[in-house]
């Protein structure tokens, strides 16, 4: 009988730490993306009562020079509950792409945020909208299992040469 408790127990934890991590309290730091692509806590801010962003540098896809800023994802956290995740970026061309490190990375960060991968087309449809002048802004809903969660992005031309490429995963 212990046996048998034991394989239930451990396939109840298994299923437990991939649950999504949007509406919990669970730590970001120790989530499957972190362990990826090896996060470290480079600041915290108390933006309001109850309301705290904790930001991530993440081994991006060239290491961090003089010339290479740190990818950075940013979480929002309100009452300790995660309500959102952040990446922003500049880009010269077409950030999220099939096959693309970029693509591969966002798809990690939906996937940990709501236990769901966006697919490449998702991701390259959410872009496609983005870059054009007249919506720069998109928001899709993204349901997981009877969850509702959200997908944004927006691209503006604020960065010399560059596109700023921001990108979030949140609560509705």
């Amino acid at each position: 009988m212990k046996p048998l408790l034991t394989a239930t127990a451990l396939s109840l934890t298994s299923f437990a730490l991939a649950a999504p991590l949007l509406g919990t309290t669970d730590s970001f730091v120790t989530s499957k993306f972190c362990k990826t692509y090896a996060c470290e806590l480079a600041g915290k801010d108390v933006l309001g009562p109850g309301l705290s962003e904790w930001r991530y540098t993440i081994k991006g896809e060239f290491p961090v020079s003089m010339s290479t800023a740190p990818e950075v994802i940013s979480v929002l956290r309100q009452n300790n509950r995660v309500i959102s995740a952040h990446l922003l970026s500049g880009a010269q061309d077409t950030v999220l792409y099939p096959g693309g490190y970029k693509t591969k990375l966002v798809a990690a960060l939906g996937d940990t945020m709501t236990g769901k991968a966006p697919t490449d087309g998702n991701l390259l449809d959410l872009n496609n909208t983005c870059e054009s002048p007249l919506k720069q802004v998109k928001t899709i809903p993204w349901n997981v299992a009877g969850k509702q969660y959200r997908l944004s992005c927006l691209m503006t031309a604020e960065y010399a040469n560059a596109w700023r490429f921001s990108f979030h995963v949140h609560l509705p």
